[in-house]
């Protein structure tokens, strides 16, 4: 793995760390400290200190979330799947109760839960405090019995979970909140005095500040956040004598299905997933040495369930207060969303399907920066973008959104949980049969789809006359939906109406037969049809090697090396440990074959040939070097090439099902005779086609 980092905290030292070869992390939360931790600010009477193994718990949370905000995951990696995206990360933290975290059982719930939680590799080396600092204390009243603590982010769920517990069930609730920032406070404080207004007994709000110095920062994903929000409430809830805890999360974003491969990051984030919400409670049961539950009474429902729930409460004035947009850094008091980034978008689509998106009191749409449906959204690598991780996501995102939305409601429960391997996975972590759950899990799904695809068809008819006219904005949502060549008419959307700049689905060619470099992704064309847009995937970088070199055999081993090798031509979006097995057998079996061509060039005497192969072994003796971290010791393993070409396989198999939803005489066409996928792919087409790469 290339993005390892060893991060020290505290008073740990740094001798027998690994990764020597990266200057290690320091974390101080005392003395020259870099991380703030203030466990309250309020200034009510004292509960007591924080036990010592829920103190130990916050400041691991505080470290391990801190340093997930300063460790890159490799900036524009986030959007290409680069391979820096997963990090190995190895903590070395000193703690109150070594014994416990040490401990073979806390130690497997933490890495396991967190390495799915994140998609990082944690080690953890917990040492003995040398020096102890004075206990932590919570202040916050006990003159009220608490019922509930309750994780409240000020965003648009966390809302919801507080009218169901206190406006709804009238409980007396405790309000969790981790300020990252400042620059919400404000916005904070008003929506939780608007809250009170409507409680019988106003929740009992405790804010936690934990932040890092600004210079600090380097990654936007905070996938760890939910790890310290179950920290700091875990804390809360043991200290009052309760034993629960709850997120508030609508079932989408729990579930979180990625809509293409490549939405990656904060777009496919777990952070209330069933399995981490399992692995946070047997953690908190571990600390608490009792049982302790974590639980998400909205995960059966849709956002706009939720926004549902909030007018049903006649809370509809507390909406436009709160807050689910990711770039905060660009939030404005006449713009508090961008309008943009998935949250906006799910929120925006969340209020609308609910019928209170032209509410006042809602948060009208001039609250976004940019209009969901009508707003001009910027091209695929725009130039001009201020930041690598905002290329090419604003057309790329929408345009995912609603084709998944567009998908799923025409499925069947077989379509859906063959289309989504993800959603099996969450049948594990359910209460009740398999058979029962995965069908509310279908329905919750197709729900939100039709709450989506209803937004968006009531939007084509109510701005019918300037789709006609095509006087809306070329990047609107709108075009992308029904101007899939931007001078054809109405068509269906998808990831195909996403272009590099201008119109919709414009082109600068007249080829019929088109497959070509389209910004990150490919542009594609059949026998004069209509454009569309194929996201980037390992079966599109083979696809367009072999139409650009028609009747051309290549070893299967060979295409691999090819996309290894040329990875800005080929930027992929199905990265992952099986697909990286796969390809450490390509590099194997590619690195044999060399040698026999090897062995060929020397007995002709080409030195030209023999300089260019040793150049490629080379290549592939520094991958599988590096892949396998055996000292690039090579090995002849007869199943290599067997399993690479069941895995090339797989991947054009794959690719040809994403054509036929755009382009059905394409997917036909691709299959043998014209394509042929044995030992030595080869594309052969009856007739003499000319394709534009």
């Amino acid at each position: 793995m290339r993005n390892e980092r060893a991060i020290i905290c505290g008073e740990a030292t740094d001798s027998g760390i690994p990764f020597q070869d990266v200057q290690p992390l320091r974390l101080r939360l005392w003395g020259r400290r870099n991380i703030a931790l203030d466990i309250n600010e309020l200034s009510w009477p004292v509960l007591g200190d924080v036990p010592g193994p829920f103190t130990d718990l916050i400041e691991i949370a505080t470290f391990v979330y801190c340093a997930d905000q300063i460790v890159s995951r490799g900036g524009s990696g986030v959007d290409s799947l680069g391979a820096d995206w997963r990090r190995r990360l190895f903590f070395r933290i000193p703690v109150r109760h070594p014994d416990l975290w040490r401990s073979t059982q806390v130690m497997d719930m933490l890495t396991s839960t967190l390495g799915f939680l994140s998609e990082d590799e944690y080690v953890f080396d917990f040492t003995p405090m040398r020096e102890i600092p004075s206990g932590q204390r919570c202040l916050f009243s006990t003159e009220q019995h608490i019922e509930e603590v309750v994780l409240f982010s000020g965003g648009l769920d966390s809302l919801g979970g507080a009218i169901q517990e206190a406006v709804v069930d009238k409980r007396r609730i405790a309000l969790v909140t981790h300020k990252a920032t400042r620059k919400l406070e404000r916005r904070h404080r008003h929506l939780q005095k608007l809250l009170a207004q409507h409680c019988k007994d106003a929740p009992l709000h405790i804010a936690v500040e934990i932040n890092k110095r600004k210079n600090l920062g380097r990654e936007f994903t905070q996938r760890t956040r939910s790890f310290l929000y179950m920290a700091l409430a875990g804390t809360v809830a043991q200290m009052l004598g309760l034993s629960r805890i709850r997120f508030y999360e609508n079932g989408i974003v729990s579930f979180n299905l990625p809509p293409t491969a490549q939405i990656v990051g904060a777009k496919a984030t777990r952070t209330t997933h069933p399995q981490v919400l399992k692995g946070f409670a047997e953690i908190l049961s571990a600390v608490a040495d009792k049982r302790f539950a974590v639980e998400n009474p909205f995960l059966w429902l849709t956002k706009a369930d939720v926004v549902r729930l909030i007018a049903k409460a006649a809370c509809t004035d507390l909406i436009k207060y709160t807050t689910s947009c990711t770039h905060t850094w660009e939030m404005t008091t006449l713009h508090p969303h961008c309008g943009v980034c998935s949250q906006c978008i799910d929120r925006r689509f969340a209020v609308l399907a609910a019928g209170v998106g032209d509410a006042e009191e809602a948060g009208p749409e001039a609250m976004y920066k940019v209009n969901l449906l009508v707003g001009e959204r910027p091209a695929l690598n725009v130039s001009t973008a201020s930041d690598e991780r905002q290329k090419g996501e604003p057309r790329t995102m929408v345009a995912a959104y609603v084709e998944m939305a567009s998908e799923v409601a025409r499925m069947s429960p077989v379509e859906f949980f063959s289309r989504f391997g993800e959603a099996s996975r969450v049948l594990l972590h359910l209460d009740g049969s398999p058979e029962s759950v995965g069908l509310r899990l279908f329905e919750l799904h197709q729900r939100h789809a039709r709450q989506v695809t209803k937004v968006v068809d009531d939007a084509i008819a109510t701005h019918a006359r300037a789709i006609r006219e095509r006087t809306l904005p070329a990047g609107c949502l709108l075009r992308l939906v029904c101007d899939a060549s931007a001078a054809s008419g109405p068509g269906p959307i998808g990831p195909a109406t996403v272009q590099a700049g201008g119109a919709a689905g414009s082109t600068a060619t007249t080829s019929d037969y088109v497959f070509r470099r389209k910004g990150k992704a490919w542009e594609v064309r059949f026998a004069g049809g209509q454009d569309f847009i194929l996201l980037p995937t390992k079966g599109a970088a083979y696809l367009h090697i072999l139409l650009s070199n028609p009747r051309t055999a290549f070893p299967v081993t060979k295409l691999v090396f090819l996309v290894a090798k040329a990875p800005d031509q080929y930027p992929l979006g199905d990265a992952g440990e099986a697909s990286d097995r796969d390809a450490l057998a390509a590099y194997r079996a590619e690195y044999e074959r060399l040698k026999d061509e090897m062995e060929t060039a020397r007995e002709l005497g080409d030195e030209e040939r023999q300089a260019k192969i040793r150049a490629d072994m080379e290549f592939l003796a520094d991958h599988i070097k590096r892949d396998t971290g055996l000292g690039g010791r090579l090995r002849r393993d007869s199943d290599d090439r067997d399993r690479v070409r069941k895995a090339f396989r797989a991947r054009i198999r794959a690719v040809v099902q994403e054509i036929a939803q755009f382009d059905k005489r394409l997917a036909e066409h691709l299959k043998p005779p014209n394509l042929n996928c044995g030992w030595e792919p080869c594309y052969d087409p009856k007739e003499r086609i000319e394709w534009e790469t």
